[in-house]
């Protein structure tokens, strides 16, 4: 997946389609509404940040060693050509993606979440 260059442009439109959404589709017309909204975003942006940042500083890749070495060894379609020791050759799930994309989703969700506290806070004191 390549990152979007310019994160703020992106936030920018996060925030554009979120309120062309709550004008289009919300029920009632109310700041409630739209941090209701803005919560889901948020949410959807920081599960998938924390779940990559997880996967990224290699939390499962002892578990992925292990289950291919498990299976390679022990694995009754074996094809005798290919090397016992191709599973070694196979990327981690620590290596599948960049840093950049962990940071861009943890950003997104960090600026969105900022941006709904300070709804509230308007919405709680007014």
């Amino acid at each position: 997946m390549k990152v979007v260059r310019n994160k703020w442009g992106f936030l920018a439109t996060n925030f554009t389609a979120l309120v062309l959404y709550f004008l289009i589709f919300s029920p009632a017309q109310s700041m409630l509404h739209f941090i209701d909204l803005l919560f889901y975003l948020c949410f959807f942006y920081l599960f998938i940040g924390l779940i990559l940042w997880i996967v990224k500083g290699g939390f499962f890749d002892a578990v992925t060693y292990s289950f291919r070495k498990t299976s390679s060894k022990i694995g009754k379609n074996k094809d005798y050509m290919e090397d016992i020791d191709d599973f070694e050759e196979k990327p981690l799930p620590s290596q599948l993606f960049n840093r950049n994309v962990v940071r861009f989703f943890l950003f997104q969700g960090a600026f969105l979440l900022a941006g709904m506290f300070f709804l509230l806070v308007i919405y709680y004191m007014g």
